[in-house]
Order: C-alpha cells, then sequence, then structure tokens
C-alpha cells in the first residue's frame, strides 16, 4: 500500500510538472514571432490572458529546450531517460536529441555518512574493517552514484563507487509511472509512431544494468579477457571481495583525460598513435567480440604511461548476436571501401519497419548520403560518425527504426572518432579502420574458419548420414510392396513447370554423383570409403537411384 501511495503521488507531480510543459509550449508558440513579421496584438492577448491565469513566466524557448528544462525538473530518472532518447535519432527529430545531449547528470554528492551507511549495510561490518582509508570527499558525484579513493586494509589503492541511498525505488517508481503513461501515448495516433512504450522499456533495461555495480563488474571482467592480449588497452581489476550490488571496488589507475591538451603537450604524448589504436579497440569491440562500452567519452577514458588508454565506466554496454555482429560488420566494411549498394543493404536487414515504412525510399536516399560521404574532400567537412548519425535521421523520416544495442554502437563510433579528433585533429576514421576492417573481412571469408564450422558440425552431418542408407532400403521396399505412393494434385501450369525443373536439376546433381563415383575407377578405394557404407560402390547406386527418383517425380510434375 505504501508503495503503491508513492508511485500515485509522483505519478501526480509528474503529470503536473508535464502539464505545465504544455502551457509554456503553448505560451511561447502564442508569443514567438512568425519568421520577421512581428506578433500580433490578438496572440499577445491571449499569451497574456493564459499566462496570468496559469501564473506562468514569459518564454519563449522553443520546444526541444522546454523538454530538456522540464526532464531536469522532474530529476535523476528522466535525466536518465533524456540521456538515452537523446541517442535515438532514429525515431526523434534531430533537433530534440541535439538539445538532449546537453543534459547533464552532475548532482551535488551525498554526505559521508550516507555513503558509509551504504558500505556498511552492503558488507555488515564497519567501513574501518574494509578500508585502511577512505576519503570523505567525493572525486566525482552523478545522479546514480559517487566515488571515493580508499586504500585496502592489504595495502592496495582502489575507487569505491557508491549507489546513492533510494535511488532504486525511486528509479522503479519512476519506471512504473512511465510505463503508465507511454500506455496512454500509445493510443494517441500521432505519438504511436515514436513507440513510447519501446522507449520506456529501453531505458528500464540500460538503467536497471546500470544500477546493478556487481553486473558492471563482471563487464570489466569480460573486456579485461578479451582484451587479455592487448598490452595498451586497459581495464580496471575488481576486487571482488568488496564489491556487491550497491558498492563497486576498483583498482585505482591514474591516468590524464584525453581531452587535457595541455598535459598531452607537456609529456609529449603521441596523439595520433594513440586516436588509432583507441578507434582500433573500439572496432575490435564491435565486430570480433560483439561487445562493446556504450559511452566512451574522454571522462569514461584516461591515457596511461604515454601509450596507453584506459577504459572505465563499464555499466552501460552493449552487445548483439552473431548475425546482428555480421551484419553491422559488413555494413561498416563495405562504407569503408566504399561499396555502396552492399553497404545499404547490409543496413536495411538491421532496421525495423514500422507502420507505413518505406523500405525503397530508405535505401535510395541512404544510397545518395553515403556517396555525399564519400565525394567529401575532407573527413572535417563530412565525417564517417556524422554519416552514421544522418542514417538515423534518414531511417526516421521513412520510419525504418534501430534496435537499442545497433543506436548505441553508432553512438560508440560517433565518440570515439570524436575522441580521435582531439588527439589528432587530421585523424580520418574512415582511412584508420580500412586495414582493420579488411583483415577482419579476410578472416572471417576465410576457408579456415568455414572448415571449421563444419568440423564442428561433422558429428550431426554423420549421424544423418549412417540413416540414409536404411531410409533408402526402407523406401524401396515400400515400393515394391506397394505401401508408397505419391499424391499428385494439379496446381497451376506455371507452377508445376517449375516444379518440374527443380525436381530435373535435383536428378541432374545426383547422376553427377553417381558418375562421379562409379566411374572414376583411377581413385584408391581409401580415399571414397566410408565406416557407414563400406564402398565406392555404394555411393553410385545411392546416386544413380536419387537421379531416377528426381526424374520419375520431374516427369509426374510436367504439365499436360
Amino acid at each position: 500500500m505504501r508503495r503503491a501511495y508513492y508511485e500515485i503521488r509522483r505519478m501526480l507531480a509528474v503529470n503536473s510538472i508535464f502539464i505545465d510543459l504544455l502551457i509554456d509550449v503553448f505560451i511561447s508558440y502564442l508569443y514567438r514571432p512568425r519568421g520577421l513579421r512581428p506578433r500580433s496584438f490578438g496572440r499577445r492577448f491571449i499569451a497574456g490572458v493564459v499566462r496570468r491565469l496559469f501564473r506562468r513566466p514569459k518564454n519563449y524557448a522553443r520546444f526541444p529546450v522546454q523538454f530538456r528544462q522540464t526532464l531536469e525538473r522532474l530529476g535523476p530518472t528522466y535525466v536518465k531517460l533524456g540521456q538515452i532518447l537523446s541517442l535515438r535519432d532514429d525515431m526523434l527529430p534531430e533537433r530534440i536529441t541535439f538539445e538532449l545531449r546537453k543534459l547533464q547528470s552532475q548532482v551535488p554528492p551525498i554526505t559521508y555518512a550516507e555513503a558509509k551507511g551504504v558500505i556498511e549495510a552492503e558488507f555488515n561490518m564497519p567501513i574501518r574493517h574494509i578500508f585502511a582509508e577512505f576519503t570523505e570527499k567525493p572525486v566525482a558525484s552523478a545522479s546514480l552514484a559517487q566515488a571515493h579513493i580508499a586504500r585496502l586494509r592489504t595495502g592496495e589503492k582502489v575507487v569505491v563507487k557508491v549507489q546513492r541511498p533510494g535511488i532504486m525505488r525511486l528509479i522503479s517508481d519512476d519506471i512504473n509511472v512511465m510505463r503508465r503513461l507511454a500506455f496512454v501515448m500509445e493510443r494517441i495516433p500521432k505519438l504511436r509512431d515514436y513507440r513510447p512504450a519501446h522507449f520506456v522499456e529501453e531505458f528500464a533495461k540500460y538503467t536497471m544494468r546500470e544500477l546493478d555495480f556487481a553486473q558492471e563488474g563482471k563487464h570489466a571482467d569480460i573486456f579485461r579477457e578479451n582484451f587479455k592480449d592487448w598490452d595498451d588497452i586497459l581495464f580496471p581489476k575488481i576486487y571482488w571481495d568488496y564489491t556487491s550490488r550497491r558498492v563497486l571496488t576498483m583498482e585505482f589507475i591514474d591516468g590524464i583525460k584525453p581531452d587535457d591538451r595541455a598535459k598531452i603537450k607537456r609529456f609529449g604524448i603521441n596523439g595520433p598513435k594513440l586516436a588509432a589504436r583507441g578507434a582500433q579497440a573500439v572496432l575490435k569491440m564491435l565486430y570480433i567480440d560483439g561487445f562493446f562500452h556504450g559511452d566512451p567519452h574522454p571522462g569514461n577514458m584516461f591515457i596511461v604511461d604515454r601509450t596507453k588508454f584506459c577504459f572505465i565506466d563499464l555499466g552501460m554496454i552493449g552487445s548483439y548476436t552473431p548475425e546482428t555482429r555480421n551484419n553491422m560488420f559488413l555494413y561498416y566494411y563495405f562504407t569503408v571501401i566504399r561499396e555502396f549498394e552492399h553497404a545499404t543493404s547490409y543496413l536495411v536487414k538491421l532496421t525495423e519497419p514500422g507502420r507505413r515504412a518505406d523500405i525503397q525510399g530508405f535505401r535510395a536516399e541512404l544510397a545518395e548520403q553515403i556517396k555525399r560521404w564519400s565525394s567529401a574532400a575532407a573527413f572535417k567537412e563530412y565525417s564517417l560518425g556524422r554519416l552514421i548519425f544522418d542514417t538515423m535521421n534518414i531511417g526516421a523520416k521513412h520510419r525504418l527504426y534501430f534496435h537499442g544495442d545497433l543506436v548505441l554502437s553508432s553512438k560508440c563510433i560517433i565518440t570515439i572518432e570524436a575522441v580521435g579528433a582531439i588527439l589528432d585533429p587530421k585523424m580520418d576514421l574512415a582511412k584508420v579502420s580500412r586495414p582493420m576492417m579488411e583483415k577482419i573481412f579476410a578472416e572471417q571469408m576465410s576457408l579456415a574458419r568455414y572448415g571449421k564450422s563444419i568440423l564442428r558440425a561433422l558429428p550431426d552431418y554423420l549421424e544423418y548420414a549412417e540413416k540414409i542408407p536404411e531410409q533408402i532400403l526402407k523406401t524401396i521396399g515400400m515400393i515394391s510392396t506397394g505401401k508408397f505412393q505419391i499424391e499428385v494434385t494439379r496446381p497451376p501450369e506455371k507452377e508445376t513447370r517449375e516444379r518440374s525443373n527443380q525436381f530435373n536439376t535435383m536428378g541432374l546433381i545426383s547422376l553427377c554423383f553417381a558418375v562421379l563415383f562409379l566411374v572414376r575407377e583411377d581413385l584408391s578405394p581409401s580415399q571414397w570409403t566410408l565406416p557407414f557404407i563400406g564402398s565406392v560402390s555404394a555411393l553410385g547406386i545411392v546416386g544413380a537411384l536419387s537421379a531416377a527418383f528426381f526424374f520419375l517425380l520431374a516427369r509426374r510434375a510436367q504439365p499436360e
């Protein structure tokens, strides 16, 4: 009952703030001039009446700005929602997503007493029994958690990430409110195309994952394993004895932020080399591992020992299936090598058509956009990240949507390109990517890779092949006793002709196998003898019987 009470109260507060937003948007619309023409007296009079009636200040800001300000008023949950929405260029207009990228999750820190209370509640012991030292002032504070520097009793210097008390309940209540609002919005035709329910579920997935610090620790371990052969790409070690759902204790790694140009120049860091290596690391995450950092911005990266990159804040990650990873890779690969038609076809496979989707229009406009990017004089004029950004907008225009993790991977590329441009203003991501993409393509298309796949599936093939002679003998027996019957219907003439051609083709293939095994006697018996058949002639007989069977079906299928 108490939980329901808090949810109802929160819903009323949220509804009140959104009603204020609608009133402000209406007033702003009345006050704002149309082009160069001044506001009419009638519009100003109505705006003044509405403003005084609802006690609202004058507001000339457009809807995207007011929407961002409203999310900031609603608190950390809605700020996080806005940050997720800012990624969805495939669903929302660019003017809204651009404004939402200005959302900041920096909030005043919780007190040391509150942070201490969370730690002691999680481990059921005084904080002095866990840490020899613990700085009371946090080094960073965000909407979900804050970080403190500490030292374990064994001497290791660590960073302790502590979740804000009560944030889990607040976000859970807010998500339930969002679900109810989305349910109503789905019933409004003009809002339904923006898929509000889908937005809310996507937000819930990412946010609840970020709230589980033990899961973030597992992400770090996966990244460390994936990059164990890369000496210059680092991820912090997790101290699992001092990690729980609400507390994360990890290795302290000192370094320089990629956007700290003064220190980079002072220490003589090779910016272009580091920029290329950071891009290669992200490409490996995306197109080899299929498990990637969702937000590799400068605040989540360090330059260590002048030649290494360290990634931190691993709560927001993306992953996708091998099939999706393959399509993503081929889209990126063919874009980089400027094979536009192939790139477009693979990207279309990654979209989810909405109502009134225009796939042909999307393909045509996307192909033109890729050609425009290719013909740009310099990467600064039209970068690869900008192309991907425009792709999302083109999809939204034609009602084709991308899965959340695919959008996250696109943001990952855009962000690492921006980081690279800080370290190396002349970096062209497509040029840096090409050698690595060609190497991955050669490995994925190699005969050895397909040979391994066949070997893995070989036991299934052998099990099936062992049953073939038995099934053939059983079928021949049924034919000789008259128990085997073929029911022939009379489909349209075009279909019967196509079916006859298919059976003739299969018959010719079977006949070729029969000739191969019966005529080529110069081959050694050991080369063609199989344990489940016993001789070459048996394979030839099987092929001949199959050919005869298919030719018979082809004849029966011929139109009269």
